[in-house]
């Protein structure tokens, strides 16, 4: 008997007509055993992140396991993971670092878990990741499978290996957008959101299948568990029913049926949300770390967005190259007229017009398009600002797109190549493997970037040239690795090396305050170039007037300092930026008068020190010591005595203090000092 087309049933004619043939229901659905396709997806996974288990803690890890509180109290600190801000850990409660505020329990509790069993052990924690990666490629296939991407390439019914929902989840799996997402164990909540996700869908599927509450109730639950992963868990309140419409013979009822678990969860997760943090949506700070569109108009704004929408389907199609760092200025600001926001106004236009007139016939492409529009919108920055341009790892949901696109793609040209079979088939077959290996090549060399903070950051800056925090961190723990080399030469090119990146920081973003106090801090490991250092300081006290960290700072690296008229020219230089510090005029007076003698000079400054703080002991001290050295006796015993009742039994007060009253005469008070001081000792 001859063998019939995939698809076409015995006794039934071939369809003519306007038939999509990029419909979902043109893919073959015969039925190809899954288990060696499960098994490969393993074994794939892990030969794609096999690496990431060697690779030590990088980037926002500090923020959720070494350095957050909660997390390294284990067991004990999951009641505090689930009622505070998802960085409050780390910053301390009450201190909602971040606009709106962030609650995302769910990832923190597993890394509680694991610190309580093992420590801070980053190999399990990769591996954690490793194998939640799996799951959700596994799920995924199910998923596909059950949704008619079961058949695949005509010509190799037997062969699973050439199944479209294989291909897809393999192409999912390789694609190395993926790579922040599993090699940075901080994203675990993005893996955990989309893997819940889809359980999600599963059980409402199953759920309409049998009708059996429970199912409804497992739905639920796993939408629940999601939004605990990640707020962007949400858009599945529109995925779902999409994903009923397009893959199911389902109604319109059945898809309200489905989604009411997930809306009650939702609701229920956005009252514990805003109870917890506070917050709904707030404003972002005006500043460009937080807030990048800051220095932008509104039409400045939305260019740039539209191309930063443009870069997310240029990374898709073309992974390379890729950075965990996409603040201002690596993303230039672009005006409305640029090709780099018009090109991509209109491949979007084009999308949304393909989802308009194709959505009526269930156009594969058609549900790729909006699914993608759906499940970006939440961290596109068009309906709510989210504090960053954009970020590789907001395509993770996104990107099933792309790869269902892709995957089926390659399906449907093998279904119908009509030249020469024998020759363009093994070439189209070659082009998905070249694919293959080149994802696999660019993710597990992308994955050694993760090594460590120090790595990632040397080699991002690389690609995020321009960008000012990204210069500000290269710089620093360039610096950092520095201060452990013994090797003088070593450690100067090092440092040399955190001044160049200081310094371009500040280039492209002038308040990047912390690249200032980086700078200063490396021209003091480096030359000990004092007047720069003062400089910096300056510049950071003319944003930040009277911020204590500086002063602070400049006193202890002036206490190191022997110089005394370079230490005089320098202080008098910060007394002109606030005249009515009390430190520096007490410091600058002291230096007059320990350093050079000279009374006439340091008196003015210890009187308005004392002025400015009365209560300080040096300050009065000091003073009385040099109204005594100018023979100004009773002002010098006024002060001395102030500072005695300050802090009583003072050697030095109970000596200075007995020459006064020796001046004054009153010599049967002279002895009293001298006597507690001979107590004293």
């Amino acid at each position: 008997m001859k063998r019939l087309p995939s698809g076409q049933k015995a006794g039934r004619k071939k369809q003519t007509g306007k038939q999509d043939i990029l419909s979902y229901k043109n893919l073959s659905k015969k039925d190809t055993s899954p288990y060696y396709a499960i098994a490969t997806l393993i074994i794939a996974c892990f030969i794609f992140y096999g690496n990431t288990m060697s690779l030590k803690y990088a980037y926002d890890d500090l923020m959720v396991i070494t350095g957050n509180q909660f997390t390294k109290h284990g067991l004990q600190g999951i009641r505090d993971i689930l009622t505070t801000d998802y960085f409050s850990g780390f910053f301390g409660k009450g201190q909602n670092m971040v606009s709106g505020g962030r609650y995302r329990p769910l990832s923190l509790v597993t890394f509680a878990i694991e610190y309580q069993f093992f420590g801070e052990n980053p190999l399990i924690s990769h591996l954690i990741n490793v194998l939640l990666y799996t799951s959700t490629c596994i799920f995924l296939f199910v998923l596909l499978r059950k949704f008619a991407f079961s058949g695949g390439y005509k010509e190799n019914q037997g062969k699973w290996y050439l199944s479209a929902a294989f291909l897809i989840t393999l192409l999912f799996a390789a694609h190395p957008v993926h790579t922040e997402v599993v090699a940075n164990i901080k994203s675990r909540d993005e893996i955990l959101s989309f893997l819940f996700c889809l359980t999600t869908v599963y059980f409402s599927i199953k759920f309409l299948d049998k009708r059996k509450a429970h199912l409804a109730l497992f739905s639920g639950l796993c939408f629940f568990l999601a939004l605990l992963s990640k707020e962007n868990s949400l858009t599945f309140l529109a995925v779902l029913p999409l994903t009923l419409f397009f893959f199911t013979k389902y109604k319109a009822k059945d898809y309200l049926l489905a989604i009411i678990p997930l809306v009650f969860s939702a609701a229920f997760f956005l009252l514990l949300r805003r109870t917890v943090t506070g917050h709904s949506i707030a404003p972002l700070e005006n500043d460009l770390m937080n807030n990048p569109f800051v220095e932008m108009t509104i039409s400045q704004k939305y260019a740039t967005i539209l191309y930063t929408l443009g870069l997310y389907i240029k990374l898709l199609i073309f992974p390379h190259p890729l950075t965990s760092d996409y603040y201002p200025y690596h993303i230039p600001i672009i005006n409305p007229g640029s090709w780099r926001a018009i090109i991509p106004f209109i491949v979007y236009a084009l999308l949304i017009v393909w989802i308009i007139l194709r959505i009526p016939r269930k156009n594969l492409p058609a549900f790729c398009f909006l699914y993608f529009l759906i499940t970006l919108s939440i961290v596109s920055n068009i309906f709510f600002p989210i504090g960053v341009f954009m970020s590789e790892r907001f395509l993770y949901m996104p990107s099933l797109a792309f790869c269902i696109l892709l995957g089926s793609g390659f399906i449907w040209v093998l279904n119908r190549i009509q030249p020469d079979p024998r020759i363009t088939r093994p070439i189209v077959t070659g082009l998905l493997i070249l694919t293959l290996v080149l994802y696999a090549y660019k993710t597990i060399s992308r994955n050694a970037d993760w090594y460590d903070s120090y790595t990632l950051f040397t080699t991002d800056v690389k690609v995020s040239q321009n960008s000012a925090k990204g210069n500000e961190v290269a710089g620093e723990y360039i610096m950092q690795k520095a201060l452990l080399v013994k090797n003088k030469a070593t450690r100067d090119s090092l440092l040399r090396g955190s001044i160049a990146y200081q310094q371009k920081a500040i280039q492209i973003y002038p308040k990047q305050i912390i690249a200032l106090f980086n700078l200063a801090a490396a021209y003091y490991e480096y030359n000990k170039d004092y007047d720069t250092i003062l400089v910096v300081y300056k510049t950071i006290l003319n944003y930040l007037p009277g911020n204590e960290r500086i002063y602070s700072f400049f006193n202890s690296i002036m206490g190191k300092y022997g110089n005394v008229d370079h230490k005089i020219r320098l202080y008098q230089d910060l007394l002109q930026v606030n005249p009515q510090r009390f430190d520096v005029n007490l410091n600058l007076g002291f230096l007059y008068f320990s350093g050079k003698l000279d009374a006439v000079k340091a008196l003015p400054l210890f009187e308005k020190a004392v002025k400015l703080n009365p209560a300080d002991f040096n300050g009065q001290e000091y003073l009385g010591t040099a109204y005594g050295y100018l023979r100004r006796w009773n002002e010098a015993r006024k002060h001395l005595e102030l500072a005695d009742s300050i802090k009583p039994g003072d050697p030095e007060v109970n000596k200075n203090l007995s020459i006064v009253y020796q001046n004054l005469g009153e010599h049967h008070k002279a002895r009293q000092p001298v006597t507690k001081t001979e107590k004293g000792q």
